[in-house]
């Protein structure tokens, strides 16, 4: 392939890497099926979090970091945005905090059932500054780079509503391609390298620390193919690894089976790297927008005292609703930003767990030029679809006791999503309608 020069560009970045496993024991998040297990005290693979400052055009930086966190929770985004503030200067809306999405790491939120995981207060204490010094070392740092893009399928993923219920609830098409975005030095070296891919790192379920399949992808290819990794979690909501027996059972892995899986995506991103093509001069934005989402009835007041005294996630949810009687009545707010790093290249977040529809759906109105992101700036609740509340199961009408929302979403919800994630991706597009369309009003 010819060389691009980087004079022109118009694109500096700054990284750091900084490493985040916890010093002792602490309770992990992500199965509630570890309820009653000691805290973890076993690491297999280090935890990291990972900073990138994103500057052109002379304004001031955007900074992208990523952690092998299941999310960052509401309470941490809001603390880290303040003290970011407070350290550098800068803007809290130009921090943009993503998480890998591993289920085998510390809670990282205040705000979740008990059973999903106990936050520790002394590691949540210094996960804040280890994350501020990794900013601060990116912010001072500066190197022009070229962007090259490319995709290619992977076929190693499932939608799992399908498989897990073994073809009782219809199959659902989900995004199994795997995208790297290659940020190329004067040198014509690389200097960064981004990799999405949408699949639940859930190969391992044990009781210790590792970061699964998407930190050890990315301290994979920071061996061998650039000096710097980071892990973008797609629209993963209703995606696993391909593991599933004929009935509908997950065959579980150890971190031999995450290190083989993470090996098999560094084979597809190395032969993406070698085929990535320009993707335009730097253009670096941040814009956000946020949605209020509708929610189903709520249980009466008298039936949620009642539950409280019972066992299990839903008395969980019930003593959180009685502790805090306006999280009750509050409806969720969606959060949702969009990074633009050139003009043909963006990426979108979103503060939930989004399923394959809206990672999809942000593709085809992109043309392919806007890679969504789950696990963005807070976490919401899973983002279901009209469908899935129709078919029922854990996504829809489980989780959102383990998440605190006060009621399932309701149906209207989809196509508010999807309007807003047209008003940021296509602004001058309205999204098509889905099904059974509902005129809603925003609140």
């Amino acid at each position: 392939m010819d060389a691009h020069p980087v004079k022109g560009s118009g694109l500096e970045v700054g990284v750091d890497r900084t490493d985040i496993t916890p010093l002792g024991a602490v309770p992990l998040a992500g199965f509630a099926a570890r309820e009653g297990q000691k805290p973890a005290g076993e690491v297999l693979a280090p935890l990291h979090v990972r900073a990138m400052a994103i500057r052109s055009g002379g304004e001031p930086p955007v900074v992208l970091v990523t952690a092998d966190l299941l999310w960052w929770g509401d309470d941490i985004v809001a603390s880290l945005r303040s003290a970011f503030s407070a350290r550098f200067g800068l803007s809290p809306e130009s921090l943009v905090l993503h998480a890998t999405h591993t289920h085998s790491g510390p809670q990282a939120s205040r705000g979740m059932a008990p059973s999903l995981g106990v936050p520790d207060d002394g590691y949540l204490d210094r996960l804040e500054q280890q994350t501020l010094a990794c900013i601060e070392r990116a912010l001072i740092t500066s190197t022009p780079v070229r962007v090259e893009t490319a995709r290619v399928g992977a076929g190693l993923t499932v939608d799992r509503r399908w498989a897990r219920t073994a073809g009782e609830i219809p199959v659902s098409p989900i995004d199994s391609d795997l995208t790297v975005v290659r940020l190329v030095g004067e040198d014509e070296a690389a200097v960064a390298l981004l990799v999405h891919f949408a699949c639940h790192p859930v190969l391992h379920h044990g009781n210790a620390v590792t970061p699964d399949v998407a930190g050890t992808l990315a301290d994979v290819l920071e061996r061998d193919t650039s000096p710097f990794v980071m892990y973008l979690q797609g629209c993963c909501g209703d995606v696993n690894p391909d593991r599933y027996e004929a009935d509908g059972e997950f065959v579980n892995g150890g971190q031999a089976d995450v290190e083989d899986f993470a090996r098999h995506l560094a084979e597809l991103a190395r032969g993406a790297v070698a085929d990535a093509a320009p993707a335009g001069p730097g253009a670096v934005s941040i814009s956000r927008r946020s949605v209020v989402l509708p929610l189903q009835d709520r249980a009466p007041w008298q039936r949620v005292i009642a539950w409280a005294a019972a066992d299990g996630v839903r008395a969980e949810w019930a003593r959180m609703m009685l502790a805090d009687p306006a999280r009750f009545a509050r409806d969720p707010r969606l959060q949702l930003v969009r990074i633009g790093l050139t003009r043909d290249l963006s990426l979108l977040g979103l503060s939930g767990e989004p399923v394959s529809h809206y990672g999809l759906f942000t593709r085809e109105l992109s043309g392919g030029r806007c890679l969504p992101m789950g696990y963005t700036d807070g976490m919401t609740t899973y983002l279901v679809t009209r469908r899935h509340l129709a078919e029922g199961g854990y996504e829809p009408y489980e989780a959102p006791l383990y998440f605190g929302l006060p009621a399932p979403l309701a149906p209207a919800a989809e196509q508010l999503i999807l309007d807003e994630i047209a008003a940021l991706v296509a602004p001058t597009a309205p999204a098509r309608p889905g099904p059974e369309r509902e005129e809603v009003t925003r609140r």
